[in-house]
């Protein structure tokens, strides 16, 4: 999934490396901070309207908690829906604008409790455009400062995406990365690059993207790196492999036929191993894999 961010590298992460940012203590120290800057200006003026200064420290602690938790069902949901194997991407706006209109609205059904203030749409609709302002603000501070500092904490490398795309502005066909300068080996050999291990690209069977492991399999061996499908993507030439899934890269001698069905198809490798193709990737595998078959006959 990635996030489109002005300023600086669009974050790319995966589901489990947003739980663990989100878990992080860097993240859970800027969120608390912004629940006591909020309490401390009062900036909708509710203290001085009545409320008690625990419940509007509440307040705000529930507004902050509420704002993150509808920004991640946001980001999951779109994740869920997006047509399968392409890539997620969205523009930082989408969840922001839904997660502050959902919590204005509960804040300012909390504030008409406690202080007896008028609860209804046009109050709500009178509070949102300050509120947006203010949660973006916040939400730029978290994407500029706190997230590298997560990143930093965390070892994720959630930017290394970025730094392969500049080096390589050219989009090659749906799911393939544009390939970057290969290194040589000897004899003017292929290599690729994976967690910090060179391989004979001709050696490469496929690779797996696990988390933020790569199972490789080469040869007649297989290991597991730390590492992103990402990272291999930007070094192969397009015509040595493709991507059937956002979990996967398979070399072209390594396919040995596609196993069509109604609802998916599966990739089937000439070990025996079957590897699932994204529907949103059907008609590309199809076609590569029927002009490969047209090459050798």
């Amino acid at each position: 999934m990635q996030l489109f961010d002005m300023f600086g590298e669009p974050p790319q992460f995966t589901i489990h490396e947003m739980t663990l940012v989100l878990r992080s203590g860097v993240f859970l120290k800027y969120a608390a901070a912004v629940a006591v800057l909020l309490t401390a200006f009062d900036t909708h003026g509710y203290r001085e309207a009545g409320m008690p200064l625990t419940a509007n420290m509440l307040l705000w602690a529930v507004c902050v908690a509420g704002f993150v938790a509808v920004y991640v069902a946001v980001l999951l949901g779109w994740f869920a829906l997006a047509p399968g194997g392409q890539q997620v991407r969205m523009l930082r706006l989408v969840p922001n604008v839904t997660a502050m209109a959902t919590v204005s609205l509960v804040v300012v059904a909390i504030a008409a409790f406690f202080t007896g203030q008028e609860f209804g749409w046009r109050v709500v609709l009178q509070r949102l455009p300050y509120n947006m302002v203010l949660s973006y603000t916040f939400e730029t501070l978290m994407f500029v400062f706190i997230l590298p500092q997560a990143d930093a904490a965390l070892g994720l490398g959630l930017y290394r995406q970025q730094i392969a795309n500049r080096a390589a502005p050219a989009e090659g066909p749906p799911g393939q990365e544009a390939a970057l300068p290969q290194a040589e080996g000897p004899n003017g050999t292929a290599v690729v690059v994976l967690g910090g291990q060179a391989f004979k690209l001709d050696r490469l069977r496929y690779v797996k993207s696990e988390e933020h492991y790569l199972r490789i399999s080469a040869g007649d061996s297989e290991l597991t790196l730390r590492g992103r499908l990402a990272d291999l993507l930007a070094q192969v030439p397009q015509e040595a492999g493709l991507q059937p899934h956002r979990s996967w890269w398979v070399a072209r001698d390594a396919v040995a036929g596609l196993k069509r069905g109604g609802q998916s198809d599966l990739l089937l490798l000439a070990d025996g191993c079957e590897v699932p193709v994204a529907r949103g990737r059907r008609t590309h595998v199809r076609e590569t894999v029927e002009g490969w078959q047209a090459g050798t006959e």
